[in-house]
């Protein structure tokens, strides 16, 4: 039985018992002990009436979405949980900043052209970057692992491994995203965030990737190095230059490594499953 049921039937109880009263031939209208029965029901009648309201009329402010500090009086809004808890934000030498995103509790991926700007320190849990927020996670880089075989983004092997100097803590905020080891389809749809060109910008931004078939790729740009995947992006500010080492994320996991842009032409990422050998014995040696 519901509670607004139960209350409902406790009224029509307390009236019935107050109209009894009132006829029982036992107690006359003006008798003290009548008297007092009556307004006790009418007591309980009031608190049930009023339990009654607040079911069925709650609090306008019930539904708002903060909630209250008991001390200190203070409205907060309530945390919501991060839409990319596996970003990382790179902060380098000079201003210069790269992007990544977290593969472990003290691992994190990026682009391994982000390491000219060592030394790094890694943000997680940000989402704007023009004050810090409560929902940060800072780490120094214990060690960099580039992968042996990169020369330049455009050669390949734009891989780099960052070991901090201590564990992320996993929350709404901050998790570690797995590696898509299968193959992705051309025409399929991904996702890529990052903070922008030069000068971070201060929100996360997020655009949808398209992935383009390989042969397509190859026809337009002939010398295209091994375990590249080429993405186009249907926003013309993500990513870029700024966003190297950003993830490209395919059925929620990492499929790729932003690393750079031809002219007009659509991103290009390291394709990550192929790395996945080394990846796991630079962890597991480190």
């Amino acid at each position: 039985m519901s509670l607004t049921s139960v209350v409902s039937w406790s009224l029509v109880s307390g009236y019935k018992t107050l109209l009894g009263a009132g006829r029982d031939p036992r107690h006359s209208p003006t008798s003290k002990g009548s008297t007092e029965a009556q307004k006790a029901v009418m007591e309980h009648l009031q608190t049930l009436l009023l339990s009654l309201l607040l079911v069925m009329c709650p609090p306008a402010s019930a539904n708002y979405p903060w909630k209250w500090k008991e001390r200190g009086g203070e409205a907060k809004a309530a945390s919501r949980a991060h839409p990319t808890p596996y970003m990382a934000y790179l902060q380098g030498k000079d201003k210069n900043f790269c992007g990544g995103f977290l593969v472990a509790p003290s691992w994190v991926m990026t682009a391994a052209q982000c390491l000219v700007h060592k030394p790094l320190t890694v943000i997680l849990g940000a989402h704007t970057l023009q004050r810090r927020e409560d929902s940060w996670q800072t780490f120094e880089v214990k060690e960099y692992h580039c992968h042996p075989g990169f020369t330049s983004p455009k050669k390949g092997n734009d891989i780099l491994l960052l070991k901090l100097n201590g564990n992320a803590t996993s929350n709404s905020h901050v998790r570690p995203i797995s590696f898509e080891k299968s193959k992705v389809r051309g025409g399929s749809e991904c996702s890529v965030a990052g903070w922008g060109y030069r000068t971070a910008t201060v929100t996360l931004r997020e655009a949808t990737v398209t992935v383009i078939r390989q042969r397509d790729c190859l026809s337009h740009y002939p010398g295209l190095a091994d375990n590249l995947i080429c993405g186009r992006s249907r926003s013309s500010g993500v990513p870029e230059k700024g966003d190297a080492g950003d993830p490209l994320v395919c059925n929620n996991k990492a499929y790729g490594i932003f690393s750079y842009r031809h002219n007009n032409w659509p991103g290009f990422y390291t394709h990550i499953a192929p790395f996945l050998p080394w990846v796991n014995s630079v962890m597991k040696s480190a």
